[in-house]
């Protein structure tokens, strides 16, 4: 039993259009946590300190996550 035929198998039947989508996918759900920590830090911010800028900032944020999820279904539903 040759030794080629019988390990590269599985490294042949992946392509490299497989490898990007799966990188992409997987950046995009660390920014959906990146943009969640960034809400939590928001909310930590207005409770310590309030201004009036406060509900903006939450607003932001929360659109922030808004956008990343709707781009991360639009590049699974994609591919």
């Amino acid at each position: 039993m040759p030794i080629e035929s019988t390990s590269f198998g599985v490294v042949n039947s992946l392509s490299a259009a497989f490898g990007i989508k799966a990188f992409l996918v997987l950046f995009l759900v660390f920014y959906i946590v990146f943009a969640l920590i960034l809400y939590r830090q928001i909310q930590i911010m207005t409770s310590k300190l309030p201004t009036s800028l406060s509900p903006m900032l939450r607003f932001i944020a929360i659109l922030h996550i808004g956008i990343s999820l709707a781009v991360l279904f639009f590049v699974v539903g994609t591919f």
